[in-house]
This record gives structure tokens, sequence and C-alpha cells, in this order.
């Protein structure tokens, strides 16, 4: 562990030509030392872990995850962040999750140089992490992007799930069943399917034991996905046929019962 004389940062900003603007006023700026540039909230997750940047220049509207969805998955102790927009309605939002500054795009360097003061004024005495040797080290799976997260905020108001070679958000709540195929899951869920690139084991680990339950060696269902119960095999709301294993049975009808289904 090192620490650094400058304020290390980092940029994320889906917009090549912001990103490059911010990118300049930090060379710019001797008190700053930029880490890293992102383009999408999911990549910056990842770094964020890695590199353990004091200040994040981050744009709020971007695909897949927005700003302010990227910093309610951050840790309670979390970097400074300096919001940056071009719309001003999220000024309010931007005061609840207590960023140090607020830019409106086109961002002025005056206006730029304020915002790093404020930061620099609340920095914290901590130490951080070395820097990343190789810049390539940084670019992130998406595979590990989504079982990063997802362990990390275990049982949350939504899951990042790898779809071919995209991120999708799912809320749990949307799932009704899930069938394991050796490293692949097969997601039932709202009113389509997706095959997920993950374990039974990762993504078991990650439902709540409360909404979800195991029935099969392949298969977890929703319990509010169960429309009615024959033999062993479950129907769900929407006419689709889940096996219950012989030796899940009797956990699966005692799970049941408690909960009154």
């Amino acid at each position: 562990m090192i620490s650094s004389p400058r304020l290390r940062c980092m940029i994320v900003d889906d917009e090549l030509v912001a990103r490059d603007l911010i990118q300049k006023y930090v060379s710019k700026t001797p008190d700053l030392e930029l880490v890293s540039v992102c383009s999408t909230a999911t990549e910056a997750l990842f770094q964020i872990r890695a590199l353990q940047p004091e200040l994040i220049f981050l744009d709020i509207e971007m695909p897949g995850i927005t700003g302010f969805e990227l910093l309610k998955l951050l840790p309670a102790v979390r970097p400074a962040v300096v919001m940056i927009t071009a719309d001003p309605s999220y000024a309010l939002e931007g005061y609840e999750q207590q960023v140090t500054d607020y830019l409106m795009k086109p961002v002025s360097f005056e206006r730029f140089s304020k915002a790093v003061n404020k930061a620099l004024q609340n920095r914290p005495a901590v130490t951080v992490a070395a820097p990343v040797e190789s810049p390539k080290e940084w670019q992130p799976a998406e595979q590990q992007v989504a079982e990063a997260l997802n362990a990390a905020k275990p049982q949350s108001d939504f899951l990042l799930l790898k779809e071919n070679k995209k991120l999708i958000r799912v809320r749990p709540e949307e799932i009704h069943f899930i069938e394991g195929m050796k490293d692949y899951l097969k997601l039932y869920w709202s009113d389509r399917v997706s095959v997920i690139h993950m374990k039974m084991s990762t993504i078991e680990d990650i439902l709540s034991k409360q909404l979800f339950l195991r029935v099969n060696r392949s298969y977890i269902i929703n319990k509010d996905a169960i429309h009615e119960i024959e033999g062993n095999e479950i129907t769900t709301r929407n006419g689709k046929k889940v096996p219950i294993g012989v030796t899940y049975r009797t956990d699966v009808m005692s799970a049941l019962l408690k909960n009154k289904i």
C-alpha cells in the first residue's frame, strides 16, 4: 500500500468528447493523478475496486447502469464524487447522494477547478492501493464484474447478469425459475428467457432464501411463482412445469408450509 501526494482520480463517461475534455483538464491540474478512464459504469465498478481512486468524475446518464446506480453499489466509505451532466434536474438527487460537486456540461476549466478544490479540502487521510502496472489489467471481463458486484451486494434490489456479450439488469421478483446447465443458467423471467453465464451455486448464494427455493439439483424457483404442486411436479403461474427432486421434496414441502404457500 502506498499513498500519493496527488488526488488519484477516475473519469467515467460514455461520451468520448466529454471524457477527452475532463482528461485534458486533469492533465492541467498538478494536484490530480489520473488512474483510469471508463466509458461504462460496469467497467468503472471493477476498476474502482482494483485502483481505489480518491475522486471520480462521474456522468449520470449512461447505458446499462447510470451514475446514481453506480453510487448505490459502492461501499459506504467511497471516493469523492463530482457528478457531470447535461440535465440540471438531477441536482437534488446529487445533493441527496452527498456528492462533492455537480457540474453542468459543457464544463469550463474554471468550474472544474472549483470542484477539484472542494475535493482537496475534504480529502480524507487514507492510504490507497498502488496503481496496477499494466493498463491491460484494468480491463474487466463482464462476467468478473457481474459476479463481483452480486457477491458484494447479495440479495440486492437487482442483479447484473451476463447474457452473451452484455450485462442485463434483473430484479429478483421478475424471475419465475432458473434451470441449471453446467456453467450456464436458463433464466425464466418477466416475459423472456435468458441464457446466463453463471454457475447454479453462485446464483443460489446471491438470491434471497426468503423468496427462492432450490427444488431440484437443476432448478431454483421463486416461491411467488408457484401455482400448484401435484406429486413431484410444480406448475408455475405461467403454466411451466418444474420437477421436484426426490431428495429435495421434504425440504421443499417444509419450506412452503412454513411460508404458508
